[in-house]
């Protein structure tokens, strides 16, 4: 099978190159909220759409504090809260191995396309210094719109002058991954990385 020619690679970040669980924070405000009723507490955030407004830069991490605090009358002060918040990332270290070397080797222009806030990135790139490898980023609280959004594909597309046809899309997320084929992008879903290794050869020498 001729392999396609891959001249940038866009990455995902959330359990594509970090791993991550949002039941750390919840379980560790728990920990220290005794009154905190959990299960109210997930469901009014989702309903309110908080994260995504985070995620979009709508609100910011104080004005998301002070919402909680109030409707939950939370004790916790914000910089335990903040870092309960932002610590719930782990490393994927054969992906993060796999990044270095394609930085290392230089042959393909590299990018990363990732759902996440300011709090939630300032964490990762002071604890995975290697995500800091990726020069091209386009972060969805800086540019107002997430995958699996059409738009933020073309976005970057359009913003880099990027040929879909020699563009590859690592992302974890089944949606994400239809719609970006569907602005022409090579894409690969990411589930495991055994699985990974035998298909990432369909696009690249390695």
């Amino acid at each position: 099978m001729e392999k396609k020619k891959i001249k940038n690679i866009i990455f995902d970040l959330g359990n594509t190159l970090i791993f991550f669980d949002f039941w750390y924070f919840y379980d560790g405000l728990s920990r220290l909220e005794k009154n905190l009723n959990l299960k109210k507490f997930v469901k009014f955030i989702n309903e309110k759409k908080l994260d995504t407004k985070l995620a979009t830069g709508k609100i910011n991490h104080k004005e998301f504090f002070r919402i909680l605090k109030k409707k939950f009358n939370l004790k916790t002060g914000y910089k335990d809260f903040i870092f309960l918040y932002s610590d719930i990332f782990w490393e994927n270290s054969p992906m993060l191995s796999f990044l270095e070397k394609i930085v290392e080797e230089d042959k393909q222009k590299i990018y990363l396309l990732s759902n996440t806030d300011s709090a939630h990135f300032g964490f990762i790139t002071k604890n995975f210094p290697v995500i800091s490898n990726i020069r091209y980023r386009i972060l969805s609280y800086k540019v107002a719109m997430m995958k699996p959004q059409s738009k933020i594909f073309n976005f970057v597309i359009n913003k880099y002058n990027l040929n879909p046809d020699e563009t590859l899309l690592i992302d974890d997320m089944k949606d994400n991954i239809i719609s970006a084929s569907k602005t022409g992008l090579q894409t690969l879903h990411y589930k495991t990385h055994k699985k990974f290794q035998k298909e990432i050869k369909n696009f690249l020498f390695v």
